[in-house]
């Protein structure tokens, strides 16, 4: 069994107010039981630029405190991580990021819409309107299909060069039914086949390409042509050229083809992802106003330019000129259906600045929920919701 941190703040962890002091306590637990650490390291950095670190002894009953205050409204990181008396990680002890916010409701959009966004984007809509659905390929699956449903493997034809390519579950027997659109994360990943109770399921993968071979045999496929793709400055320089362009595009016409199946009943669209699924999410229920409603968590590319303004970076490509079409915030300001986001407060590949930026840019009805200790990545073992 692992052996792990668990931070507690003296407040709901977002309720802070720019100036109030922020008090961080972390105890060493294995098994849901406090434990004693002889050694660790701990770093804290805060949206404001102030840095500091330390090492520190923590017992059953003598936790590690850790203060700070913001003086704009963003958020505080804190990172710890056990040692051995050589400096090196013990194994099976995971590592600590944790956050707390001050007045992260009046976290802003660090950019402004370019003055030709709306052109930019009716002109995609329409490319997308004008385009016939055109299936290039419609394969049954029949091997580990779940029982009562029907699953197939699709290429759907594009005006972007390379197909909208997904795997689609329907129910059995007679009915109607809402669609449920998703979308994967980072990576040379195939679409798979994920099955709803009453629901139809589309999953599509971000490149056009296969579903039907695994991340390994894929990334010897595609692994050259798709190495850091999205990150190319170059490409980022031009909203024309930019990866995110085509793969936008893709996305769209998926769901088209996903909106003339005769079992949809013509009404409920949910599309939902998380991380760069999030970002095509967003950006589907921007321009597809058939999406009934938006469910993502993690989002990814949210406000690029904070960076510029010296807030706390994730991972993610450089503030480019072309990106600024693609920024998960300025699409979220076209979402007009119900949308309920979930921010990972230890995610600083996704930093809860950006989440933040993204959530209070939306003018739809919205729900967020918090999750403390939690990363891009990893799940504490005690997960602990944010109570409002």
């Amino acid at each position: 069994m692992a052996r792990y941190f668990k931070c507690l703040t003296d407040k709901n962890p977002v309720s802070y107010v720019c100036g109030q002091e922020i008090t961080f306590t972390v105890f060493a637990r294995e098994g849901g039981k406090n434990i004693d650490c002889e050694r660790l390291f701990w770093q804290i950095e805060t949206d404001d630029g102030f840095k500091n670190s330390g090492t520190a002894a923590i017992g059953k009953d003598k936790p590690l405190t850790v203060k700070v205050r913001l003086k704009r409204p963003g958020f505080a990181h804190l990172q710890c991580g056990a040692l051995k008396a050589d400096g090196e990680t013990p194994e099976n002890f995971d590592r600590l990021d944790a956050s707390a916010g001050a007045d992260v409701d009046k976290i802003v959009y660090s950019d402004t819409l370019p003055e030709d966004f709306g052109a930019y984007w009716n002109e995609i809509e329409q490319t997308v309107d004008n385009t016939d659905v055109e299936v290039l390929e419609c394969i049954e699956r029949k091997n580990h299909i779940r029982e009562g449903f029907l699953a197939y493997d699709v290429k759907i034809k594009t005006p972007a060069g390379k197909p909208a390519s997904g795997c689609i579950t329907v129910p059995k027997g007679d009915g109607k039914f809402p669609i449920r659109i998703s979308f994967l994360g980072y990576g040379i990943h195939g679409a798979y086949c994920e099955y709803f109770d009453g629901m139809i399921s589309a999953c599509f993968n971000a490149h056009g390409f296969e579903n039907d071979k695994s991340d390994s045999e894929l990334e010897k496929i595609y692994g050259k042509e798709l190495s850091w793709y999205g990150f190319d400055a170059v490409q980022n320089a031009s909203n024309q050229t930019t990866y995110f362009r085509n793969m936008m595009i893709r996305n769209l016409m998926g769901l088209k083809f996903v909106k003339t199946l005769p079992e949809w009943n013509g009404k409920e669209i949910l599309a939902t992802g998380g991380s760069q699924g999030a970002l095509q999410a967003v950006t589907v229920a921007a321009h597809d106003k058939g999406v009934t409603r938006l469910e993502i968590y993690k989002p990814w590319l949210c406000d690029l330019k904070s960076v510029n303004e010296e807030y706390l970076g994730g991972w993610r490509p450089d503030f480019a000129e072309g990106l600024r079409y693609f920024d998960t915030v300025a699409q979220g300001m076209l979402v007009q259906c119900p949308t309920k986001v979930e921010c990972y407060l230890g995610d600083y590949v996704c930093p809860p600045k950006t989440v933040m930026a993204l959530y209070n840019s939306l003018s739809c009805q919205k729900e967020i929920k918090f999750f403390q200790s939690t990363t891009h990545s990893y799940t504490p073992p005690e997960k602990e919701e944010v109570a409002d």
